[in-house]
């Protein structure tokens, strides 16, 4: 539907953009970048939003070292197992 958000997205896209330039050893081509969100957002509850009120009301509810742990965890878990698993040639 248009106009809805997962919210959630825009939380692992900014962890994964910070924490995989400090893991050269992990590939983080667009695949395997994509496949890492995927993995961490299938593990996490699902926020979406359709107004920047509903995205501001995320962003107060994130903000608790409860939630960002949570999704810091999704995303290293989702790296290290990608990461170890890719999903194409090393050539790719």
């Amino acid at each position: 539907m248009e106009g809805l958000k997962n919210i959630m997205e825009d939380d692992v896209e900014y962890q994964l953009k910070k924490l995989l330039p400090t893991m050269p050893e992990i590939c983080s081509c667009e695949a395997c970048r994509l496949d890492m969100a995927t993995y961490a957002l299938n593990r996490l509850k699902p926020n979406y939003v359709r107004t920047d009120t509903g995205a501001l009301f995320h962003k107060l509810n994130t903000s608790s070292t409860q939630a960002k742990t949570e999704i810091l965890t999704a995303v290293v878990t989702a790296i290290n197992i990608i990461g170890s698993h890719p999903h194409h040639d090393e050539n790719e």
